[in-house]
């Protein structure tokens, strides 16, 4: 199973927040309390009236992202947080048919990872259709989670199969029977009273979790309408192109371009050519392919990764009245004018479909070309899709939309050694380039990116001699100051680049990958020379570079050390794997609740919580109701044993011994019993916060033994003392910008790093702080830094968590400041507290080539006076 990508878990995180807000509150108020954490401004919560206070939330995440892995891990986020049950019933909505025959396959897969991302969250689970699930036993139901996955459409009345939803089922009536009245009143019921054996009823029993796949195709009246007859429990959609007009979606979280990119997901930037005839485009994407399988050869002779490039080919409809460029011309201009063998063509269009059973990314599979018109099939999907080539103008946004997303997925989601295989590359008749650009911008747009993500992921194909291949014939050459040692080198870079030692010209032919940038680095000794190979890196992926790009456009180095402690001979970044390895223990720890850790009695009653809305109109709250609802058809009977046992196996304990761990909470269930008086099966009934209060109490103890073995390396007399040290740096990737929401204010920035600035409001104390930054002339660049991204983004270790300051900033003389921006009311609170003292260490162990401040409030001044008073010597 692949481990989570850093924005899927945070998107997780966050739903995984705003359930455990909705118990606390109500749908309506959590989401308006996690966009304040996000945006420092809550944000409206969109009501569906047909309804009423049900947390109905959107993931949006661009093509590519990986959006159904993330709505497996959903599951078990939602059941554990909202429900409060360790079982479930999921209704997995899907747009089309194609698409849930794909998604049934991977979830009964044992397998595949969706299916085992499921069983990970979830534990045990049976998958059906919507006619299967019409004869599922009750048994299956109390011992599994139910996953039913379908079309919207196949629960609509006026569908035949929608019908037998709301009908009677004869091996649906052990279902309805025996059930509190709490439970049935909720149910359809026939004249006399007796509750309809339908799978309807079963869902309304169950209170399904929802997930909506591609969920902007139906926020409409009458999909409300049909979800409401279910009851659901909460909806959480998953789409790149939230639906923000009609009926807009509640986006809980939403995924940036520039993180898919930074995770490996996507393959980016799209390498855009134009021509006007197209059978000369065609030649030219030929030769592009061509060569990417020679590369991808290559690739595999050293990483053992398998890729065969495969070419997207966009022909045109037919037409009555003229002439076009269909599949059959597009096809026969492959095979006489290009000698393609036929095998290695195929045709995707809606009258005649060659890629049944066929697995492209098999090794024995011939397919290169697959022509298509208007889209490929919904569901399919190709990583190896490398080139897109449209033979027609781009008149409109849907006629590439879809295609286009087949091309943007990397393989493996792995970045390849091979620079060229971690791009796309397009093709498009036109006779104006500018033109095609904003076609495929818009298509990006489609695909779930925002407008300038999109124009800076669209760049011109380097220009090329036409009599030889694309990559082949790339050569730059550029004046070092110095002559590099290439007898460090193998050979096989060295067959790619000359060295005039008259005039010091280093010159390289063909598209320089990252190994064989970093050979090149290694061979020179000046900052200069590594920024001269940095642009030879870029000009020779035709990324164009002009006098006013940016540091990392120009391929600039940017290192900063790093806080450490020495191994041996080596240095290794400082963090919790070291002052964690001293261990910790619940033995001495006492195990008992307060009366505010637990309460005694339930709060809102045993059986619901009665409010009046706005209106004046008494109604039960949502989230109560629900609960009591999975607490009344769960009726579990368990005995101490079991519950502690429960409890052992619902809170993660990786850091403690099992043993210790259970004999802390017997220790903690036992004095609930014995010492509070609290019956057994009232704290069956109550387990979920029961959990809680648990996970809180093992919680409050660790923080504190973190605390302690962390305050032990701070000390001047640690065995393992700290260092601040150029022997470890951490550089952030020129190539790589992890931002989630780019700044979009007035001001403009000289000094950025990146080009974009990401994740900074268009007003408020924090940009002032940055401009004034912005402003120093002692400041060479500075980058906002990102946060919860570890391997792109400067870090210090606090006792727990990761401290990811604002603005890293290199200066002129050489030195390093790092600046936390802190409001005056929060400056002296304990978490700014222990992050100053770990910045201030970290400057105090450099010898003077590190600065930190943290300034309180809208004191700017003392960012200069930081950099004046230090500025007198410093050495490593």
């Amino acid at each position: 199973m692949p481990e989570l990508k850093i924005y899927q878990q945070k998107a997780l995180d966050t739903l995984r927040d705003y359930c455990r807000e909705c118990c606390r509150t109500d749908a309506e108020l959590a989401f308006f309390e996690m966009t304040r954490r996000k945006y420092e401004r809550g944000l409206s919560y969109n009501t569906v009236k047909e309804l009423p206070g049900l947390p109905y939330v959107c993931i949006r995440i661009p093509t590519g992202g990986g959006k159904t892995l993330v709505g497996c891990h959903t599951v078990g986020v939602a059941a554990k947080e909202l429900l409060h049950a360790y079982r479930c019933v999921v209704l997995w909505l899907v747009p089309s048919n194609a698409i849930k025959d794909q998604t049934l396959k991977a979830l009964r897969d044992r397998k595949h990872f969706y299916r085992q991302a499921l069983e990970s969250a979830i534990g045990s689970i049976a998958v059906f259709d919507a006619i299967e699930a019409r004869f599922v036993a009750a048994s299956t139901y109390s011992t599994e989670t139910v996953i039913i996955v379908s079309t919207l459409q196949a629960f609509r009345v006026d569908e035949t199969e929608g019908r037998k939803v709301y009908e009677e089922s004869g091996a649906l009536v052990s279902h309805t029977e025996n059930l509190p009245l709490e439970v049935t009143a909720n149910m359809r019921k026939y004249e006399n009273g007796v509750v309809i054996a339908s799978l309807e009823n079963v869902l309304r029993k169950h209170r399904p979790i929802v997930i909506m796949d591609e969920a902007h195709n139906a926020r409409t009246p009458l999909s409300f309408e049909m979800l409401a007859r279910f009851s659901p429990s909460c909806i959480i959609e998953f789409t790149a192109t939230p639906d923000t007009e009609s009926n807009p979606s509640n986006v809980l979280y939403s995924v940036s371009a520039a993180e898919l990119q930074a995770e490996d997901m996507i393959k980016m930037p799209i390498r855009l050519e134009t021509r006007p005839h197209w059978k000369e485009l065609l030649a030219d994407a030929i030769a592009t392919l061509s060569q990417l399988e020679k590369i991808a050869r290559a690739e595999r002779e050293k990483t053992c990764e398998f890729i065969r490039p495969v070419m997207l080919l966009q022909a045109q409809p037919h037409r009555k009245d003229e002439p076009t460029l269909t599949f059959e011309v597009v096809k026969e201009c492959l095979l006489n004018d290009h000698r393609i063998p036929e095998e290695e063509i195929a045709i995707a269009t809606g009258t005649k479909w060659e890629l049944d059973n066929i697995d492209l990314s098999d090794p024995d599979c011939r397919i290169k070309y697959v022509i298509t018109v208007q889209a490929l099939k919904e569901g399919w999907d190709c990583p190896f899709a490398y080139v897109l080539c449209s033979v027609a103008e781009l008149r409109s946004t849907t006629a590439v939309e879809q295609i286009l997303g087949r091309v943007m997925r990397l393989p493996n989601a792995k970045r390849k050694i091979h620079g060229e295989l971690n791009l796309a590359y397009a093709f498009v008749a036109s006779q104006r380039f500018a033109q095609a650009a904003e076609s495929l911008t818009d298509a990006l747009i489609e695909n779930g990116f925002n407008r300038q993500e999109a124009r800076d992921f669209i760049t011109p194909a380097p220009v090329s001699d036409e009599e030889l291949p694309l990559f082949a014939i790339n050569k730059v050459a550029v004046v070092l100051n110095e002559s590099p040692d290439l007898t460090r080198i193998s050979k096989e870079i060295t067959d790619k680049l000359s060295f005039d030692h008259s005039t010091k010209t280093l010159t390289f032919t063909g598209v320089m990958g990252d190994d064989d940038r970093e050979a090149l680095e290694n061979c020179v000794t000046l900052p200069e020379s590594q920024t001269a190979i940095a642009r030879i890196y870029r000009e020779s992926r035709g990324w164009v570079v002009t006098e006013k790009s940016s540091p990392a456009e120009r391929g600039e180095k940017f290192s900063i050390p790093v806080l450490s402690v020495k191994q041996g001979e080596l240095f290794e970044q400082f963090e919790e794997t070291h002052f964690l390895e001293l261990g910790w223990g619940l033995e001495a720890c006492e195990a008992s609740f307060t009366e505010a850790e637990f309460a005694s009695e339930r709060q809102g009653g045993e059986r619901g919580e009665i409010v009046i809305d706005e209106s004046g109109k008494v109604k039960a709250k949502f989230i109560t109701s629900l609960q009591n609802q999975m607490t009344l058809i769960a009726g579990e009977q368990w005995n101490v044993g079991q519950l502690v046992n429960w409890l052992e196996r619902s809170i993660p304990h990786f850091d403690l011994e099992p043993d210790d761990f259970a004999q802390f909470m017997r220790r903690l269930v036992r004095d609930l019993i014995e010492l509070r008086g609290l019956s057994l099966d009232y704290l069956i009934h109550n387990k979920y916060k029961l959990r809680q209060a648990a996970e809180e109490k093992v919680e409050q103890y660790r923080k504190e033994a973190r605390r302690k073995a962390y305050q032990s390396f701070l000390l001047p007399n640690c065995p393992s003392p700290l260092i601040t040290t150029p022997e470890k740096c951490f550089t952030f990737d020129p190539n790589s910008y992890p931002y989630n929401i780019p700044y979009r204010g007035v001001y403009e920035f000289r000094k950025h790093y990146y080009k974009i600035v990401g994740d900074l409001k268009s007003d408020g104390e924090e940009l002032e702080c940055v401009k004034f930054i912005d402003s120093l002339d002692a400041i060479r660049y500075f980058i906002r830094n990102p946060v919860g991204h570890p391997t792109h983004s400067f870090w210090l270790p606090t006792s727990s968590d990761r401290f990811y300051p604002d603005f890293v900033c290199q200066l002129y003389d050489g030195r390093y400041l790092v600046t936390e921006y802190k409001n005056a009311n929060d400056w002296s609170n304990a978490d700014s507290t222990e992050k100053r003292e770990i910045g201030e260490l970290w400057e105090a162990r450099s010898n003077g080539k590190c600065l930190f401040i943290m300034p309180r409030g809208m004191d700017f001044e003392a960012i200069r006076a930081k950099i004046r008073t230090k500025e007198l010597s410093f050495r490593f």
